[in-house]
């Protein structure tokens, strides 16, 4: 009986034995498949992008419902097929999504054409880009669902409604180192990104601040978004027409050169890729005439000759309308945005007034196109060769002595205003007008 009791107690411990053994590890766990994404992205239309194609190293962010802020994933080109890293961005380093089979939700894809190198955080549930790139964007959202432990789809990127590009060739381009500004055009980039993949953009440029340049190709690459409240009229002698008429303010970064261009009769509507004249083509003085350059440089003793060209070959002669100050933009002296002076004020500056008969020649011989040059209202003054920016003393016209003197108490001066009108006029000689002075 003892034996069998024995016997009864060793066969009641194998079979509690196996319910009651531990873990070696009680840490372990068991790990989660890996997620395989099998995604690509096409590129948008190549004639409305000045930036044709995907080129070796683009790099397009992908943010996803399911995963929170800022765990995203980075597709990379290789110049052939896109591969997909998983990051966790607070750590900036490979981490995993946390998706798992049947996820389901959006993904959300943004491309920054310089800002591959950029990183990702989180503010609060929503994501941002570790700098503000004041590019132009492609976006893309699709559906997705986690099927066999992977993620597929195509994404169909777009330029963003209202988004325009111009290009400038430069040889020497480096990133940032040329601005753009027209009061057209508002920079615009990329402010955050929400858990739904909803887009914020960026509020803190106005139509007043500069594009920052992109090298690219040759030449620097800027963009932003259309300023809708833009607008622009040109008139000539027989009738009031509203044009598409733009000033470009380009500048070097370097030593604040600025050079500026001017076009009429062009239209820049949304999704632009707009080609300007190559950084080389300035406007300059050869053998006494100017060449026919299109940037025209600005700043304090910088100055332009206004006029045309007739005949051509070996006959051909450049016929003047006076040289001029390019515009009150940064200058010291003679003259400065804002300061207005009396007659003998202004005949007393280190430079000297217009003569009635130039004024005329410009009132008689060139176009004017009201508009607005980095924030200043005022006329473009475009001659066959050469134009000149004439700051409007108020917001409605502006008026610029000359040197001529029809009695002892009145002086001629040029006037224009917003409404096209452009005419020779008398006045008091102590009255106060915005002044023009040639050299």
């Amino acid at each position: 009986m003892l034996a069998a009791a024995a016997a009864l107690v060793s066969c009641g411990k194998e079979t509690l034995a196996p319910e009651t053994d531990v873990p070696e590890n009680v840490n372990e766990t068991v790990q989660a498949t890996p997620i395989t994404f099998n995604l690509s992205a096409n590129h948008p239309d190549a004639t409305k992008a000045v930036k044709e194609n995907w080129q070796d190293g683009d790099a397009i962010f992908v943010f996803f419902t399911g995963a929170a802020a800022p765990k995203h994933l980075k597709m990379t080109y290789d110049g052939i097929s896109w591969t997909s890293t998983e990051y966790d961005g607070a750590t900036q380093t490979a981490g995993a999504l946390g998706l798992k089979n049947g996820d389901t939700g959006t993904m959300r894809a943004v491309f920054l054409p310089f800002g591959s190198d950029a990183t990702v955080s989180a503010d609060g549930t929503s994501f941002t880009f570790s700098t503000t790139y004041y590019a132009y964007y492609l976006t893309a959202t699709l559906p997705y669902t986690v099927t066999d432990n992977a993620v597929s789809g195509a994404f169909n990127m777009v330029i963003p409604d209202d988004y325009v590009q111009f290009f400038v060739e430069d040889a020497e381009a480096v990133d940032e180192a040329c601005l753009l500004g027209t009061d057209a055009v508002i920079p615009v980039g990329v402010a955050s990104i929400a858990a739904d993949g909803t887009i914020t953009e960026t509020d803190d440029k106005t139509n007043v601040d500069d594009m920052p340049g992109y090298a690219y190709s040759g030449g620097y690459l800027f963009s932003g978004k259309l300023n809708t409240g833009y607008s622009s009229y040109r008139w000539n002698d027989t009738e009031t027409v509203e044009a598409n008429a733009y000033y470009f303010a380009k500048k070097k970064v370097a030593d604040n050169t600025r050079a500026d261009y001017f076009v009429s009769g062009k239209t820049i509507a949304s999704h632009s890729a707009v080609k300007l004249p190559a950084a080389s083509n300035v406007y300059a003085l050869k053998y006494g005439t100017p060449n026919k350059g299109k940037w025209v440089p600005v700043g304090g003793g910088i100055t332009v000759t206004l006029g045309k060209f007739e005949g051509s070959g070996f006959s051909e002669t450049f016929v003047s309308y006076g040289k001029w100050y390019t515009c009150n933009y940064n200058c010291t002296k003679p003259e400065q945005l804002g300061v207005l002076y009396t007659f003998d004020a202004a005949n007393a500056l280190d430079a000297t007034l217009p003569t009635q008969n130039q004024f005329a020649l410009i009132n008689t011989n060139c176009t004017f196109t009201w508009l607005t040059v980095h924030g200043q209202q005022g006329t473009v003054v475009q001659a066959d060769s050469g134009f000149l920016f004439l700051p409007a003393q108020l917001a409605i016209d502006g008026r610029y002595w000359s040197s001529t003197e029809p009695d002892s108490i009145s002086a001629v001066f040029f006037y224009f205003n917003s409404s096209g009108g452009h005419s020779m006029n008398t006045n008091a000689l102590t009255e106060k007008y915005a002044v023009r002075l040639i050299q």
